[in-house]
């Protein structure tokens, strides 16, 4: 299990985590989505026992990460920057890897260069940004985490080798119960593979739950009425936004969907659907609730 324990961290005065908590169960994804500057990447430093926080734990296990060297042999964080040693191969990576963690599989980053079609010889440093994250996948995935940190991963991958980065998760989280974080801000792509997610926003994490969860707490509706919407209606909703032509209303709303259409049901629609939300879509409205970049 993964655990932060209202984890606070500075840098100067700018506040960069206020008391964050989470607890992840093994073989769970979770994605820390946030807006620039959020503190996304600080929090996964705090959890991969780079950054010591100012107060509270990051615990795997129960054990603190920080300066334990133990707990760090099942972290592997990929940072958004790939870091290579000058001139290494994928191969010598890998060595230079096997001599810090007892868990690195030859045998596993051999299969897993076949599998995202990377040369193993060839040095790193003379392929594309794209090739280099892939570069990095492997070499983490070759080590058998046990918790997987990940930095705007997605990022570089074209569409075919983010399908292959999800699949190969998947892969690991039923055989392996590793316990993966995706910060960043694919929403698309987390939403299509996270368990959970959660909204960091200057520091603070705003809200976290299942996915279900989140993208439930508001809905988006279209009606036809006769005669338009009564004021007193709308008024009875926490409408965030309104759009009428003609007939045609679309609104979103904050609350239950079942609860929304019941009561739009009461101003006798000739037409009333709900529509689905992305997840992209349910960030903005928080945001701009928080009254960022309204």
């Amino acid at each position: 299990m993964l655990k932060a324990d209202s984890i606070s961290k500075r840098f100067g005065q700018k506040i960069a985590l206020d008391r964050v908590s989470l607890s992840l169960d093994a073989g769970h994804i979770f994605g820390l989505v946030g807006t620039n500057g959020a503190g996304k990447s600080t929090m996964l430093r705090v959890l991969s026992g780079i950054l010591k926080p100012d107060s509270g734990h990051a615990l795997l296990n129960e054990a603190d990460v920080f300066e334990n060297i133990q707990a760090k042999q099942q972290i592997c964080y990929i940072s958004d920057e790939p870091t290579f040693v000058t001139g290494a191969t994928i191969e010598d990576m890998g060595s230079f890897q096997s001599a810090y963690y007892e868990s690195h599989d030859p045998a596993r980053l051999q299969e897993l260069c076949e599998y995202f079609s990377l040369p193993m010889h060839e040095r790193i440093s003379t392929v594309s940004k794209g090739t280099q994250k892939r570069a990095q996948i492997v070499l983490s995935l070759a080590r058998h985490p046990r918790l997987l940190l990940c930095d705007e991963t997605f990022d570089g991958l074209d569409p075919v080798m983010r399908e292959s980065f999800k699949r190969a998760l998947g892969e690991v989280m039923v055989d392996e119960q590793m316990t993966t974080v995706l910060a960043g801000h694919s929403l698309q792509e987390m939403e299509n593979i996270c368990d959970s997610v959660g909204f960091l926003h200057e520091g603070t994490l705003l809200t976290s739950g299942d996915m279900d969860h989140i993208l439930n707490r508001f809905c988006k509706l279209q009606l036809v009425t006769e005669n338009g919407l009564p004021q007193d209606l709308l008024s009875s909703l926490s409408v965030v936004s309104l759009r009428q032509q003609g007939k045609l209303s679309v609104l979103t709303v904050k609350g239950d969907e079942a609860a929304v259409l019941n009561r739009l049901s009461a101003a006798n629609p000739v037409y009333l659907e709900a529509i689905p939300l992305s997840l992209e879509e349910v960030f903005i409205l928080d945001m701009e609730e928080q009254g960022y970049a309204k």
